[in-house]
C-alpha cells in the first residue's frame, strides 16, 4: 500500500498539539531517543486477543480492541505519561494517566487514511521526564485472501436474497495471521464478468470492514458474476476461459490478491463456471498498485 506522504506533517502536528496540552518537551525528546529496552521485558503477542506485556512491573495488561491497544499499569505504579514508539523510532502517541488512573489507549485504526507502519513499538512508561518501564509489542497485521465464494455455487452462505439477482453476488474470504485487526477499505475485481460489460476492466466497491486475527467472511455490494444488464450482454462464445483477480486494499499490511479462473460459454446466453484447478491463486506481494 502507498506510505501516507503526509505522515511527517502529521507527526509533527501530533507534537504540536501534545505541546499545546502542557506535555514536557523534554519528556518528548528523551522517549524518543531513548527507546532500547531490557531483554526481560520485551514480549511479542501471544495470541488474537491481546498483546503479551510478560516480565513488566509496570504494565499488567496489553489487549487489543476494537481499534484501540488497551493499556493497563499497576496499581502502585507512579506513572505520569504512557508513550508508543513505532518501528521507525518516531513518537506514533502519548497518553497521560490522571492521578488515580490505571488504564488508556492508543487508537491504532481509523486514525490515518492510508497505512499504519507495522513492526516492533515500545510502549514506555514515564514519570515526568523519568522512564519507568518499557516493553516490546509487535503490531502485525498478514492478510491473504483464501477463497472467493459465487453465490450461485454456494446458497447457504448468507445473501441477501430480497435480491432477484443475488445468485450473481460473490464473497471473499480474508485471513488475518497476525496480531492486530487490519480494516478493509476497498474490493478491486478485474476482469469479473460485470467488469467486462463496462468500458474499464474492473469495478471497484468500497467497504469498511474490521479484519481481525483469524478468517472474516466480506460480501460483495454488488453483482460481480453478471453478464447481462442494461447496457447489453456479454457474447460468451468470444470469450474462453480468462482470469479474474480480486486486490484488498486494507489499511494495515500488504494488500493481497486472489486470482480465479472463469470459463465461458454459450452465447448471447451466457453459461459461467469456475475452473476448479485454479481455485487457491492467492498472492500477498502487495495486490494491484
Amino acid at each position: 500500500m502507498t506510505e501516507n506522504t503526509n505522515r511527517d506533517d502529521s507527526g509533527i502536528a501530533r507534537r504540536a498539539v501534545l505541546a499545546s496540552l502542557g506535555v514536557s518537551t523534554a519528556a518528548l525528546a528523551g522517549c524518543t531517543s531513548d527507546t532500547s529496552t531490557d531483554p526481560s521485558n520485551s514480549s511479542n503477542s501471544t495470541d488474537g486477543n491481546g498483546i503479551s506485556a510478560e516480565g513488566s512491573d509496570v504494565f499488567t495488561s496489553v489487549e487489543i480492541g476494537d481499534a484501540t491497544l488497551e493499556i493497563e499499569v499497576a496499581d502502585d505504579a507512579s506513572v505520569e505519561f504512557i508513550n508508543l514508539i513505532d518501528p521507525n523510532g518516531e513518537l506514533f502517541d502519548q497518553q497521560r494517566l490522571a492521578t488515580g488512573e490505571t488504564t488508556t489507549s492508543f487508537e491504532i485504526l481509523g486514525r490515518y487514511e492510508d497505512s499504519v507502519p507495522t513492526g516492533d513499538y515500545e510502549l514506555v512508561a514515564l514519570d515526568g521526564d523519568e522512564k519507568v518501564d518499557t516493553t516490546t509489542l509487535t503490531l502485525e497485521a498478514e492478510c491473504t485472501i483464501t477463497d472467493v465464494l459465487w453465490a450461485a455455487e454456494n446458497p447457504d452462505m448468507e445473501w441477501d436474497k430480497n435480491s432477484p439477482v443475488w445468485d450473481e453476488y460473490a464473497a471473499v474470504v480474508i485471513e488475518n495471521t497476525g496480531t492486530i485487526p487490519s480494516l478493509l477499505t476497498e474490493l478491486r475485481w478485474k476482469g469479473a464478468p460485470a467488469a467486462k460489460l463496462g468500458l474499464d476492466n474492473t469495478v471497484s466497491y468500497y467497504h469498511e470492514t474490521r479484519l481481525p486475527p483469524g478468517k472474516t467472511t466480506v460480501y460483495s455490494f454488488s453483482q460481480i458474476y453478471q453478464t447481462s444488464g442494461a447496457g447489453g450482454s456479454l457474447d460468451c462464445s468470444e470469450l474462453g476461459t480468462e482470469p479474474m483477480t480480486v486486490t484488498a486494499v486494507v489499511q494495515v499490511g500488504q494488500n493481497p490478491s486472489y486470482t480465479q479462473q472463469i470459463k465461458y460459454g454459450g452465447d448471447q446466453s451466457c453459461n459461467l463456471s469456475i475452473v476448479e484447478e485454479s481455485q487457491g491463486k492467492s498472492l500477498s506481494d502487495g495486490g494491484e498498485s
